[in-house]
């Protein structure tokens, strides 16, 4: 009688946790596709002054700076990280925008073993729903514009 008992247990609770609600599979975030743009302002693509950043891997955590990406965009802020010197051969530096809300720009710098150097970042907001990437086209660094959730997975 005991292993009766026993066995209706046992089933009572496998149905319970077969047949439950509980056990659906529900997205965890949805992306948010009606988020503001940023960049509306600026173009699709733009070509990357990277000569003119190469001093903010030296600038200091905290310091205020003004980063000249291309001609018609200076990106304004303050440098919230930064890792690498000048004896390692990956350095990154994140910058937050005083004048864009809530974005935030990546920049890092690779030597490979052969002494070959690449770049590579971007400007993202999780506000918005535009974004810009650092890609290499043609042997040339530009800035491309990219949607938030083609870069990020939430």
């Amino acid at each position: 009688m005991k292993s009766l008992k026993t066995i209706a247990f046992v089933l009572f609770f496998g149905f319970n946790w077969l047949f439950s609600t509980g056990q659906e599979k529900i997205p965890i975030n949805e992306p948010n596709y009606n988020k503001s743009k940023l960049f509306e302002d600026l173009p699709q693509k733009m070509f990357l002054a990277v000569s003119d950043l190469e001093p903010l891997f030296d600038a200091a955590v905290g310091a205020p700076v003004l980063a000249k990406l291309t001609p018609g965009f200076q990106f304004k802020g303050t440098i919230v990280s930064r890792t690498g010197d000048q004896k390692t051969s990956v350095r990154s530096v994140v910058i937050r925008s005083a004048t864009r809300q809530g974005a935030a720009f990546t920049f890092t710098k690779i030597i490979n073993d052969d002494g070959s150097v690449v770049y590579g970042g971007r400007i993202i907001s999780m506000e918005s729903i535009d974004a810009y990437e650092i890609i290499k086209e043609n042997n040339q660094y530009i800035l491309q514009k990219k949607n938030y959730y083609e870069m990020v997975r939430e």
